[in-house]
Formats: C-alpha cells, sequence, structure tokens
C-alpha cells in the first residue's frame, strides 16, 4: 500500500462491477410473439411462456423467470397485456393497430435502475444459528384453584372431631 503525505494509509480502490444494461424490450417483443405464437383460446400461462422463451433463447431458465414475471406485471399495469385467471392475453383489435400500440407503449417504458447484485450476509457459524432461533421460556406451572374444598382442610378438620 501507498502512504499520503500526513503518513495515514491510502484506502484501496476496488475494481468497479461491470452492470449490463436490461433492455425490457428484447423480452417483451419475445413475451408477445410468445403469447401470438403459442395461440392458446384462455391465454397463456406464465409457465407455458417461459417455457417457449428458454426454448427460443439462450438465457438461463432462472434468469427468463424473473424477467417474464416482471415484464409481465409491467404489460398488465401498463395496458399491453390482459390476465383472466392466470392466464395473459393481448387485448383484441385491428393486427397493425396492436402491434404499434404494443410498439409505442413499450418505447414508453423506463428502463430499470443498475443494480449490481449485492453479497449474501448469510451468517454461517453455530452461534449465529442459535442468535436467530427463538427464544423459549420454561412453562410456568398453573396456580392449582379449585372451587371444591381442598384435601388439607378436609383432613385438618377430621383430625378436628
Amino acid at each position: 500500500m501507498t502512504r499520503n503525505v500526513r503518513g495515514k494509509k491510502a484506502a484501496k480502490r476496488l475494481p468497479r462491477r461491470i452492470v449490463r444494461k436490461f433492455w425490457p424490450t428484447k423480452i417483451a417483443a419475445l413475451i408477445i410473439s410468445a403469447i401470438q405464437d403459442l395461440r392458446e383460446t384462455k391465454g397463456s400461462t406464465p409457465s407455458k411462456i417461459i417455457g417457449y422463451i428458454s426454448y427460443a433463447s439462450d438465457m438461463a431458465d432462472g434468469k427468463v423467470k424473473r424477467q417474464v414475471k416482471s415484464v409481465l406485471k409491467r404489460g398488465l399495469k401498463y395496458g399491453i397485456l390482459r390476465r383472466r385467471g392466470g392466464h395473459y392475453y393481448l387485448p383484441t383489435g385491428d393486427e397493425l393497430d396492436r402491434a404499434n400500440r404494443v410498439a409505442l407503449r413499450f418505447a414508453k417504458l423506463p428502463l430499470p435502475r443498475k443494480v449490481a447484485p449485492m453479497a449474501s450476509h448469510r451468517r454461517t457459524s453455530k452461534s449465529a444459528a442459535r442468535e436467530r432461533r427463538t427464544k423459549r421460556l420454561a412453562p410456568s406451572r398453573p396456580v392449582l384453584i379449585s372451587p371444591a374444598v381442598s384435601s388439607t382442610n378436609t383432613i385438618s378438620n377430621v383430625d378436628d372431631q
């Protein structure tokens, strides 16, 4: 490490993590094409859409699943998709007009923030596991109170006679 003029240690500079941009229009276009190509009468389920996209593209399954779920929510929010009973479908209308509306709506979507994945903060030591465990109190004994006369009173009364 290098030293400053004042004698303090200089802080290490860590390399910045490179974050790839997420382009929602690409996955959104894949989802729309999946819904159109699957041609389900009731609409397409998220699992069928995920299966179609993972088969058609070379992305990892977990990544596809996360992105499809977020784009489906966003599509509902902006009115691009409709949902009924867990099935997603495109609104009916003229095909060309619908395609233009969809393209315009997706162009207006904001890009998500650039966020690097955080490291796991999970503690693995036994003491940490003990700390997480719920504290159990010893069960307290209830005071026995009966409406009948106690046995000590009956014994003492028997001796008095």
